[in-house]
């Protein structure tokens, strides 16, 4: 196979236009007007809105290439682009060699009667996909079904509006004689001490050709060669095989599959493969309750700790390997096991899924559809058809891939259109399909436009690439597709999309009041670190209400929900660094009381995904790790919460419960330790208990009952700290008896010593009085400390150590003496009460 790579320097320019700008590609309209200085930048103030008009143009990208004659003489010459944005018009010489429609396919075209030898001249037309929406309206669903592009670039609740175009992957030409390997599909028996590897090759061109597959092991030892014609399946017994876990489950040993296209001694095409040996399969099975949404990994049930992935970047063509390298390094250090792929985005490229391979994180895939029926069609099904066969053989084979999704919430749409409980009947607001229920004809008109592509299409595609990942139509789904008749069926028999936000505001005490087999999406906002808003704003705009801010928070009514839940905990800082630090926390608190409550319920609710994992671009979000990389206080209490063994606290007045929740294959044992403080932080009580757990346990190991222990007047200065000691481990909590604005903080005096030890910095902190919410930043660089906003009883310490390596804009121990700060909930509150009128 000859390869003729067309990466790199283009000419772009807006069609009709004279003025042209040197592009990058893979690169975007976007990408390429903001390298040459052409827009502004779009996440600086309101500059979304500014450029708008910019993009809603059509625009030409294109260049020379030289064909030698070894290129020339090949049977077949395609020109392959591994993604266009979205509609493209291509020409080659002057000749039309076909159209696109699809940012997700890969697309070939056939240019072999369109090259010539020496200069060629290619040239690929983008049109304006805003305009294309507005000329084609969909009769059902909203205006950006009707085009197979990322639903997010026209904005979302967290996310600005930027509907590019461009060549955004790889583009090249191939040459080849015969045939080409398309994809191999493996599929795994597993039996008694063996499994059985079955791969079938899948080509273009047959005649005369035959595949050989060569299996290695994880330390690259071959196992075994077979032959086999084309359309055949060969079957590789593997002896003692070394099994793929996820993270914290055991070890992730990868087998790599050399596909090569053979005829007579020659090599035609080949292709590589890494897989693990894994049976993941999800649960689906009744009990008294409804049904399961349960992972097993090898036949051990796996409780899911993870988060929801949105697009990395809007500006599509920033992400590299580096970026996502650093999204799974912080999933690890945060405990998380597992990635929700999101359906209003684009497929993640090959990067993605090795590192989740390599590292054992579980994947759950959406296909690309979200939150809108479709408008189908014969052309539409086709289109969707061969991007899905494009994307299922290129990931399928991944060790990482737990479940296959056909889309984001379209089945819980369908129940909201139709239900008549209160509950439910609120949601039709958030999803605009009015006050009323639908009459049954239009609702009858939505599941045709649902069942043909969710419930048989893609679940055929999925058997036929995947045979050994499950698949479900929807998330949020219940057993039965179409059959929720209210929110609430969601929970007892699937999984649950839940928002306090979009439940009226509710108190985010009524978590405890639920129960759900598997949290699918579940989170609270808060603001990014003062450092990322100050890359976006002036100073007049550093405040909740301000235009620039509304600006950056896409969720209507997002900026006055943060507000509205902090007046019922605490006192409202006057000061906006306060203010961002204590929407940070309230954020992390809130997640940490519904998590915790999950976790205690491990044997009914088996996992959950945190809504979100990530930014795409400097905004007001639910996301624990903002657009810059830079941690919020909510991923510091995700590692906490998603500790494999947890410790946590179930209080009802003044009886309080202790619980140990541990979520790993092997039995634990460790002591925990607790300590009631009245009054002038005077010991009312304290006590140790050795504990042992059994795998997957999840039970209270303490009962503690202070009604006759605490006096009334003593409440608001009362507090219980327990710790949890497991070998060299020791993780703790706070139990307050009043709301934080109710508890009489005394002054934090921690003191902090700062130190050096190899790849290191360490931070030791003292506390001479309770401290809550103990929060370390740096006043211009970046890192990632081992531990932050954490609590200190009298006398209490903490070790944080900050990795050198993840430091940024950090030169030194003395540079990171100068930068460090500290903000404590104690000096927030004592601020805020001080300014209150």
């Amino acid at each position: 196979m000859i390869l003729l790579n067309l990466n790199g320097i283009w000419k772009m320019y807006a069609a009709g236009h004279e003025e042209s700008w040197n592009a990058t590609v893979p690169g975007t309209v976007t990408s390429t007007l903001l390298e040459q200085g052409g827009i502004p930048d779009p996440f600086w103030r309101d500059n979304e809105r500014k450029i708008q008009e910019i993009l809603e143009r059509d625009y030409v990208f294109e260049r020379s290439f030289q064909a030698d004659k070894k290129l020339l003489v090949q049977e077949f010459i395609e020109l392959c682009c591994s993604g266009l944005d979205t509609l493209a018009e291509v020409r080659l010489n002057g000749m039309p060699v076909g159209n696109a429609d699809n940012m997700h396919r890969n697309w070939r075209f056939d240019v072999k009667p369109y090259i010539r030898s020496g200069e060629n001249k290619i040239e690929i037309l983008f049109r304006d996909p805003s305009a294309y929406l507005k000329e084609h309206a969909p009769k059902i669903g909203k205006p950006y079904t009707v085009l197979r592009k990322a639903a997010c670039m026209f904005g979302w609740d967290w996310g600005l509006s930027l509907p590019d175009s461009g060549i955004w992957r790889d583009i090249r030409i191939e040459g080849y004689e015969k045939g080409r390997i398309d994809t191999t599909i493996i599929s795994q028996e597993h039996l008694n001490e063996k499994v059985m590897v079955k791969a079938k090759p899948v080509c273009r061109g047959t005649e005369g050709l035959f595949f050989r597959m060569t299996l290695f092991g994880p330390e690259g030892e071959k196992l075994g060669v077979k032959e086999c014609p084309a359309g055949n399946t060969v079957c590789f017994e593997v002896e003692q095989p070394r099994l793929w876990w996820p993270s914290g489950y055991g070890e992730q040993p990868l087998y790599t599959l050399l596909t090569e296209l053979v005829t007579g001694d020659c090599v035609l095409d080949h292709r590589t493969q890494k897989t693990g040996l894994r049976q993941i399969e999800l649960d689906r099975s009744d009990d008294e309750d409804g049904s399961k949404y349960s992972f097993t990994v090898n036949h051990i049930p796996v409780f899911c700790r993870g988060e929801n992935m949105i697009i990395e970047d809007s500006v599509v063509t920033r992400t590299d390997r580096g970026r996502y390298q650093n999204m799974i390094e912080n999933c690890l250090r945060s405990n998380v096991n597992s990635i929700r792929v999101w359906g209003g985005a684009y497929y993640p490229p090959e990067e993605f899924y090795d590192l989740c391979d390599e590292k054992g994180i579980l994947v759950y895939q959406d296909l690309m559809f979200a939150c809108s029926f479709y408008q189908l069609s014969p052309e539409y099904m086709e289109n969707v058809r061969k991007e899905l066969e494009d994307n299922l053989a290129r990931i399928s084979h991944h060790a990482c891939i737990g479940l296959f999704c056909g889309n984001n919430e379209i089945d819980c749409i369908y129940t909201v259109t139709g239900a008549t409980d209160p509950e439910t009947t609120e949601l039709r607001k958030l999803f605009g399909s009015g006050e009323d229920p639908l009459p049954e004809a239009v609702r009858k008109i939505l599941w045709a436009n649902y069942e043909p592509l969710f419930l048989d299409m893609i679940p055929k595609l999925c058997r036929y690439y995947a045979p050994d990942t499950d698949y479900v139509p929807s998330s949020p789904s219940v057993k039965e597709p179409g059959g929720a008749e209210k929110f609430s069926d969601y929970a007892a028999n699937g999984d649950l999309h839940y928002y306090l936000q979009y439940n009226g505001n509710a108190p985010y005490q009524k978590m405890r009041t639920m129960r759900s087999r598997f949290v699918t999406e579940m989170g609270f906002q808060s603001y990014p670190s003062m450092k990322t808003i100050s890359s976006f704003t002036e100073l007049e705009d550093r405040m909740p209400w301000t235009p620039v801010m509304y600006v950056h928070q896409k969720c209507a009514g997002g900026n006055e929900a943060i507000e509205l839940y902090m007046k019922r905990d605490y006192y409202i800082p006057d000061n906006f660094d306060d203010y961002i630090f204590l929407s940070q926390l309230q954020a992390g608190e809130i997640m940490r009381y519904s998590v915790e409550h999950f976790r205690r319920d491990n044997g009914y609710c088996r996992g959950m995904m945190l809504w979100q994992l990530n930014d795409c671009w400097p905004v007001v979000s639910w996301s624990g790790i903002d657009y810059y990389g830079r941690w919020k206080a909510l991923q510091y209490f995700i590692r906490r919460f998603y500790e494999p063994v947890l410790v946590s606290a179930l209080e009802q007045g003044e009886e309080v419960s202790l619980w140990i929740s541990n979520e790993t294959k092997q039995e634990c044992s460790g002591k925990i330790y607790w300590k009631l403080y009245g009054k002038g932080e005077k010991i009312l009580d304290e006590g140790a208990k050795t504990v042992v757990m059994k795998a997957g346990e999840s039970l209270p190991v303490v009962q503690l009952d202070y009604s006759g222990v605490i006096k009334e007047e003593e409440k608001r200065q009362a507090y219980l700290f327990f710790e949890w000691e497991q070998g060299e481990e020791r993780k703790s909590g706070t139990v307050l008896f009043v709301l934080p604005r109710e508890f009489c903080f005394p002054e934090s005096e921690l003191s902090v010593e700062i130190r050096e030890t190899g790849d290191d910095y360490v931070i030791e902190a003292a506390a001479r009085h309770l401290v809550r919410a103990a929060g370390f930043d740096t006043s211009e660089g970046d890192c990632i400390f081992s531990d932050n906003y954490f609590d200190l009883p009298p006398g209490g310490r903490r070790v944080i150590k900050v990795d050198k390596g993840s430091c940024r804009h950090i030169s030194d121990l003395e540079d990171l003496k100068k930068q460090l700060t500290v903000r404590t909930l104690n000096d927030v509150m004592r601020r805020a009460e001080a300014f209150r009128p």
